[in-house]
Parts: structure tokens; C-alpha cells; sequence
């Protein structure tokens, strides 16, 4: 039964936990959070569910308990909401700094372990992980762009009248604004007008600002996209997926994390898939890779 941990028990750390539990894997599932008396509400909540799927288990735990050493996967969630006028690079250096006070609390991490980076911005504190964890880097990764190219197949779908399983295509580059639709990916593209690619690829770009504008936050998306994620892990299916990974002269980017699709096994990301690009792509996919580079050279991280 492997171990895994949900450090953040807030909507996007619980809908994680849910999603795997409905999965019914044999899983122990730990959720961690600072508020204790939430963190106990969270866990009585998801103990609720677990008669529908009775191979998978839920407790609480606190850093510091022995139950911590033993996990082979930890999700992190936990971290700050941007703050009315506050800039990005003000969250970054909030963010940054709960997640090397994460790496603090944590035990020595077995060799094995994964860590898998939810919190927002998800790219650059891939990045920052990487250096702050002492593990190989096909270990130590981002939900990257699997939840926008999500939101692309539905709509894909939905336009050509599929089964959304029938469908192909990724969003590539950062998990944020300069993130992009790689056409070339995309099945029976050639169908669909200028005109309507640009308007698919604009409401996908554009849904998060609607959810938040709407009730918040979002989190059902993103508990099934990380639920996929350890689906994949667990079961060691290769499945392939664009999460947050460094890049290492992969697509000519050098020392970036970003969003590009890689296979997912039970060692974690087990190959970078070369994806073929078209010179309009690839040159996108190198803006968003400066971008993210010149934010992480100029946030006091």
C-alpha cells in the first residue's frame, strides 16, 4: 500500500484527496495542515466516503510524526492567495518561503520519494523544489499544464461533437498567461477556422479568471488532474502527461520548469516526450520559457 501525503487540507488539498479515494486504490492518505481543528474536519469529511471505496484510507497527521518518514509521495498545496495589489513576485517570495519551511519540517526523505508541486506559481516553486530537495529531478515536479489542456479537450469535445476521449491536443509552456495551445497536437485541427481556434484557445486561457471571479477559487479540475497524475504513478501506467518538469536542453531550454508532456510512471516522470513542434510553437514555448526565467531572476527567492 503506498503512503502518500497532502500537505494543504484547503479545497484544492481535499478534492485531491477525494479524487484519489474515489479511484479506490489501495492507498493510506495523510492530510496535513497547520490548522488543526480544520485539518480534523477535512479528514472526518473524506472518512466519509470511504465505504464506496473501500481500498483506500484517510488519517490526519502532523509534521513530525512518524508517519511522515514512511510516505512515498507527497503533494504540496499549502500557500499563500495573492493579496489585492500584492505583485507576483510579493506571492513568490511568500510562497517560496513556506515551501523551504515545508522542506524544513520534513524528515530526511527516503531516495524513492516523490514530491509533486500544486501551489501556485507552480512553475518557478517547481524550480525552487528542485534545488531545495535533495532528489533527482524526474522526481520533483508540477501539476504544469495538465489542468488547461483539460480545459482544451472539453472544449474541443464539445466544438467537434466527440467523446472528449477521442480527443488529442496540449497546452504547453507555463501554467499561466504566456501558456499556449499547440495546434499541431491537436486532432482534426484542420477542421476548426482561425476564428474559432482563437476563441477556444482564448476561454480556455481565460477559465481560471472566471472560476475565481465566480465562487474563489477552483479545485474540482485540479483534484482530478493530480488524481490522474498518482493514478498513473501508482499503477505504473506511463501514462503521458504535460506536468511542470526542468528542463535540461529539452526543446533548446536550459535551467526552466514549465509545462511539456512526459511520461508518468511509478519512479515519476520517467521520459521527457519529444513533442514536434512547428516554428510558432516553439517559439512560444521559448517566450514563456524567458518569462518564467526572468521572474525567477528578479523575486527575492
Amino acid at each position: 500500500m503506498k503512503k502518500i501525503a497532502i500537505i494543504g487540507a484547503g479545497n484544492v488539498g481535499a478534492h485531491i484527496a477525494s479524487a484519489l479515494i474515489h479511484k479506490n486504490l489501495p492507498t493510506q492518505i495523510y492530510l496535513l495542515d497547520l490548522e488543526q481543528g480544520f485539518e480534523d474536519a477535512q479528514v472526518l469529511d473524506l472518512k466519509d466516503t470511504l465505504l464506496f471505496s473501500p481500498r483506500a484510507h484517510i488519517d490526519g497527521v502532523d509534521f513530525g510524526d512518524a508517519e511522515l518518514a514512511d510516505c512515498d509521495i507527497f503533494i504540496i498545496t499549502a500557500g499563500a492567495k495573492q493579496k489585492p495589489g500584492e505583485t507576483r513576485c510579493d506571492l513568490l517570495t511568500r510562497n517560496s518561503v513556506i515551501l523551504n519551511n515545508i522542506r524544513q519540517s520534513l524528515a530526511k526523505l527516503p531516495a524513492q520519494t516523490i514530491i509533486i508541486l500544486v501551489t501556485n506559481p507552480v512553475d518557478i516553486l517547481t524550480r525552487l523544489a528542485i534545488d531545495i530537495f535533495d532528489l533527482p529531478k524526474g522526481q520533483i515536479f508540477g501539476s504544469g499544464t495538465l489542468l488547461d489542456s483539460a480545459r482544451l479537450r472539453w472544449r474541443l469535445a464539445e466544438k467537434l461533437d466527440r467523446p472528449i476521449d477521442h480527443i488529442d491536443g496540449w497546452v504547453l509552456g507555463e501554467h499561466g498567461d504566456s501558456e499556449f495551445v499547440a495546434w499541431s497536437s491537436v486532432s482534426d485541427a484542420d477542421t476548426l477556422t482561425e476564428d474559432q481556434r482563437e476563441q477556444i484557445q482564448r476561454s480556455t486561457m481565460r477559465e481560471a479568471y472566471e472560476i475565481i471571479s465566480g465562487k474563489g477559487a477552483t479545485w474540482f479540475g485540479i483534484g482530478a488532474a493530480v488524481g490522474q497524475i498518482l493514478q498513473s504513478i501508482l499503477l505504473d501506467e506511463k501514462t503521458i502527461l504535460p506536468v511542470s518538469t526542468l528542463l535540461q536542453g529539452e526543446y533548446n531550454i536550459h535551467d526552466v520548469a514549465l509545462g511539456i508532456p512526459c511520461v508518468i510512471g511509478e519512479k515519476g516522470i520517467e521520459k521527457i516526450v519529444d513533442l514536434p513542434l512547428n516554428n510558432d510553437e516553439q517559439a512560444k514555448l521559448q517566450a514563456s520559457a524567458e518569462k518564467l526565467r526572468s521572474l525567477f531572476a528578479e523575486c527575492p527567492i
